[in-house]
């Protein structure tokens, strides 16, 4: 049987199953709908905050606000407003105090829609010095805790999911807190996309794509916008 034929017949034979309402595998490489989440404010190490207030959703779209998060000393927020729904997240964070870092700002967003997404920020400043309204995908900015050693705060953090999926931090701030420890402080983060089948490379699991690696800047983030 010649190829085109064996084509047509495999064509017809996933016609009539469609219409028979069977089953028909999905090629390999198919993306499956995943749903979408998002949340204002996480903090891990010493202090614990879970992701408050946190949504997700693969259908319609799931709310939820809270006017002030301040249980822990690490990290204070006025308004924090979260949503998600099948393809996109979004997250907003205002009136953003992380003390130990001299971090403050008006507000974060984080936005994610169809597998993509990006971060903004207003009125932002570290230890005095501006940061730009919209950074570039995993901008890091070395921070000093007095008395306590070097940290960081990563700018529109982005990162490719095992899943498939992209989650975009606004905001995440690790701070040394003495003894060796460490605190993590995410605002405003966002999570949507596609979540895709593994593939197959030489008998072997494909690994998952990965967001661009974090790239230290030094000296003063311009505003811009």
């Amino acid at each position: 049987m010649s190829h085109r034929k064996l084509t047509r017949r495999l064509a017809r034979a996933g016609l009539v199953a469609a219409a028979l309402g069977l089953a028909v595998p999905a090629p390999a490489n198919a993306a499956e709908p995943g749903g979408s989440s998002a949340f204002g404010l996480n903090v891990t190490g010493p202090a614990h905050v879970p992701p408050t207030p946190a949504v997700s959703s693969a259908t319609g779209e799931v709310r939820k606000a809270l006017l002030r998060e301040e249980r822990t000393r690490a990290v204070r927020a006025t308004v924090l407003d979260v949503a998600a729904r099948r393809d996109r997240a979004h997250s907003k964070v205002a009136g953003v105090d992380v003390p130990a870092a001299h971090l403050n700002a008006e507000a974060v967003t984080a936005r994610c829609l169809g597998g993509k997404g990006n971060a903004a920020l207003a009125g932002a400043v570290v230890a005095g010095k501006p940061l730009a309204v919209s950074p570039p995908p995993n901008t890091t900015v070395p921070v000093k805790v007095p008395g306590l050693g070097d940290g960081s705060v990563v700018l529109n953090k982005q990162e490719r999911l095992p899943d498939g999926r992209l989650r975009v931090t606004g905001l995440e701030a690790t701070l040394p807190t003495g003894h060796g420890r460490v605190e993590a402080i995410r605002v405003a983060s966002a999570t949507c996309g596609h979540v895709r089948k593994g593939r197959q490379v030489h008998g072997k699991p494909e690994g998952p794509e990965v967001a661009p690696r974090p790239v230290p800047v030094k000296g003063d983030l311009p505003v811009t916008g």
